[in-house]
């Protein structure tokens, strides 16, 4: 059974999304990698239209500037509201970049990367993570591969507290019939 589409940028965000979101939740759905953010959006639009399917779109923000953030969510949202014709769908924006998600724990990450983030480190992961993650990792192997070998079912339950992801099972798990429960 087919609940809903989840529309990312790129493979590596349905990477991340398909291991923090709980399986019994995410097997019901259907990623796709729609390769740009515009075509992301643009996906999310003809599925609306065209298969009556619900929706969640979750596209990095790149900034964390409130009013970019507002105005740029109340643009898709009116796109996306015009395909709709009554069909769930939720936006939602990763600040400033999904890979957000692995700073959720200061203390997890430092243990992944075997090493303590001074401060300054901290502000600089939190306002560009994907590119704080790339220079504490590496780009010899992809940075969800080396976060999701280092830690176990525990410390994953940690990063799925993050709002974002929170979100997200949230939405997703209100199309779900009440006859299902979720865990």
């Amino acid at each position: 059974m087919n609940l809903a589409y989840l529309i990312t940028e790129n493979d590596k965000d349905i990477e991340i999304l398909q291991r923090l979101l709980p399986q019994n939740l995410s097997q019901n759905i259907k990623f796709i990698a729609g390769e740009s953010s515009y075509r992301a959006r643009s996906l999310a639009s003809s599925l609306l239209a065209t298969r009556k399917t619900p929706v969640a779109l979750v596209l990095d923000a790149d900034t964390d500037n409130e009013s970019q953030i507002f105005e740029r969510q109340d643009l898709i949202n009116y796109v996306l509201n015009q395909a709709s014709s009554g069909i769930p769908y939720q936006i939602f924006l990763a600040i400033p970049e999904l890979e957000i998600v692995f700073l959720q724990d200061k203390s997890l990450i430092e243990k992944i990367a075997q090493r303590q983030f001074n401060d300054l480190e901290w502000q600089l992961a939190k306002s560009k993570p994907k590119e704080f993650l790339e220079t504490v990792f590496g780009n010899q192997k992809s940075i969800n591969t080396r976060i999701f070998e280092y830690i176990n079912d525990e410390e994953i339950k940690i990063l799925q507290e993050s709002p974002l992801i929170q979100e997200i099972i949230n939405f997703l798990s209100s199309l779900i019939p009440s006859s299902v429960s979720i865990k």
